[in-house]
């Protein structure tokens, strides 16, 4: 995304995998995706045969992932997305002043209105010891460059959609730090302005 978000046109992801089996591996891959400003992520997903087109068979040897509970990760993805007004939202790195934890990290952003964050422990390509990785616990402080206002902020769970944590921020503008509950390899943050009632 960062490569082509200048050409200014409707970027898609698609056929997905050839990493591994393990959901974490697609849930931040489209994530990732979307929250750098994508607009389609297309996974590959094995669960689906001639015998099985409700996408239940689990016991595949093919090189990339799917399963029923991705599905259900990525809708998750799908309802966040919902949740702003995207058309108006672009990628914005510069918001994030510092995250703790090395963790990995992409900004959607309408300035001012509207932030879309997304968190994760690193990941290569094919790790090794994915099952690790999927359940590492993890605590950030997330530092952000924000305009005077208040907003309500929501740390977001992404293999189940709950709201995690919650909190109204009253901000005079400039940096402001942000506590994460403790969570398993990633978490994604919505940020909105509150506006003053006319």
């Amino acid at each position: 995304m960062t490569m082509n978000y200048g050409l200014n046109k409707v970027i898609g992801e698609n056929e997905t995998g050839f990493r591994g089996r393990q959901d974490l591996l697609y849930r931040t891959e489209g994530w990732d995706f979307i929250i750098a400003g994508g607009a389609l992520y297309s996974n590959l997903d094995y669960s689906f045969t001639p015998q099985h087109p409700d996408g239940t068979f689990l016991d595949y040897q093919s090189p990339g992932g799917g399963s029923p509970a991705l599905r259900r990760q990525l809708s998750i993805l799908k309802q966040f997305m919902e949740g702003f007004e995207f058309v108006r939202m672009k990628p914005e790195p510069s918001v994030i002043k510092s995250v703790s934890g090395g963790l990995s990290s992409q900004v959607l952003a309408e300035l001012g209105r509207a932030y879309a964050i997304y968190l994760h422990v690193p990941i290569p390509w094919k790790p090794k010891n994915v099952e690790e990785l999927a359940v590492t616990q993890v605590k950030t402080t997330l530092v952000l460059g924000l305009p005077a206002g208040s907003y309500r902020a929501e740390w977001i769970d992404t293999k189940n959609g709950e709201v995690r944590a919650s909190e109204q921020l009253e901000h005079s503008g400039g940096s402001r730090s942000l506590e994460s509950p403790k969570f398993a390899a990633d978490i994604a943050l919505r940020i909105v302005a509150v506006l003053a009632k006319q």
